[in-house]
Order: structure tokens, then sequence, then C-alpha cells
């Protein structure tokens, strides 16, 4: 959400503004998206990509005092956030949500902030309220899938992909994360197969056809 200062009950989507977790391994680094409306983080097959913030960037061939952009508390995260200053940005942050906690956008950045610092379980945390709260927005429920599917839990990773995809159905990154756990699933369903049954020389194929795409979605070991 750009700048998002009043709630109400439903919240565009086209107003969020921050990460998107991309990866249904997450691996360190998976697809992180800068949306224009904000957030896209998908948590874990693979590693992460940026898009472009909606803040506008001085480009080459421009005064740099033809315009400016205002310092907000939004701007400012966003800056930290690029610097990958995240002890910085985490501090704004909460001196933010201090006086207005239930601002969407700072508590998403908060979740984004707590997986750049290696605390997945406190990023889930901060997701699962925000799509309790707002469940009208994909993205918390994408990284929330992400993070699901990190720590192997492949049920709750599609149930919280399938809600994103419900909230908006045209979320690319989220369509590409419910492929990406697809293929996991697949794998994991053909694996039990063998453990019933060993001799099944038709599933031991499968399985090594779709290796290569399993070695994408997870990311190198």
């Amino acid at each position: 959400m750009t700048n998002p200062h009043a709630l109400s009950n439903r919240m565009p989507l086209a107003m969020i503004d921050s990460f998107q977790l991309r990866t249904l391994a997450l691996c360190k680094v998976h697809k992180f998206c800068f949306l224009t409306l904000g957030f896209s983080l998908l948590a874990t097959i693979s590693p992460i990509q940026a898009q472009s913030v909606d803040a506008e960037e001085w480009q080459p061939g421009q005064s740099l005092t033809i315009k400016k952009i205002a310092s907000t508390p939004h701007n400012d995260v966003r800056k930290l956030l690029r610097q990958a200053k995240y002890q910085q940005a985490l501090l704004l942050v909460n001196k933010n949500l201090a006086t207005n906690p239930r601002d969407p956008q700072m508590r998403f950045w908060q979740g984004f902030i707590f997986e750049q610092m290696g605390q997945p379980d406190m990023a889930l945390q901060v997701y699962l309220e925000l799509t309790r709260e707002f469940p009208e927005l994909a993205e918390p429920f994408n990284n929330l899938g992400a993070i699901y599917a990190a720590k192997g839990d492949y049920p709750k990773a599609k149930a919280a992909l399938d809600n994103a995809l419900r909230a908006n159905p045209n979320y690319a990154a989220a369509h590409e994360n419910m492929g990406d756990l697809l293929v996991n699933m697949a794998r994991q369903s053909y694996e039990r197969s063998l453990t019933i049954e060993p001799k099944q020389s038709g599933i031991s194929q499968k399985i090594e056809q779709i290796k290569p795409v399993l070695e994408i979605t997870q990311g190198k070991p």
C-alpha cells in the first residue's frame, strides 16, 4: 500500500507497496518482487529477484533538482530496504507501528525484514495476522505459503497459495509458486508410492524426469 494512512474495510491491491516472498524452498534468496502495489515475497522453492519500487528514481540526463521524493516514513523504509539496512529499517518500522499499529504496509515490511534477518517464525506470525485482518490482500498469503513450503508443510503452503489466488486470480508470482509447490508435492507422492511398493519402475522414471525441475525450484543445496 502506498502510504496507507487510513484503512478501509477493503484495501485495493493496487495500493500495496512492498516485497513478495517468491520461493517455495525458501532459499536465502528467491524471487522477491517489488510490486507497484507493493509487496511480493514468496518463500521457498527458489531464489529471490527484485522488481522496481513505485517511487520515482533519478534517470541519466535528468537534473537532480527537477524532482525530489518527499521524505515520508514509507519512503524512508523503502530506501533502507534497497540498501539492505535491515536493522535500521526495522527500527523505523517499529517506531511507526507504535503510533499506527494497523498500517499493513509497515507490518508487511516487518515480516520481510524478519525473513532477511533469519527469523522466519517471526515473519510467519506477522503474515498470519495480516491474513486474518486483511483477507482481501493476496500478498501476505503468498508469503505465508512460501514459509510453510520452506518448512516442508506442503498442505498449509497450498492452502495459503489457494487463498492468495482466490484474492487475486491474476497474481503471477503466486501462480509460479503454486507450480513449484505442486512439482514438489508430486515428488513427495511418488516417493511415498515407492516406499509402499519399491518395485515400481515407472515411478522411479517419473522421479528422474522431474529432477531437473526440482533442482530449479529448490535452488542450490
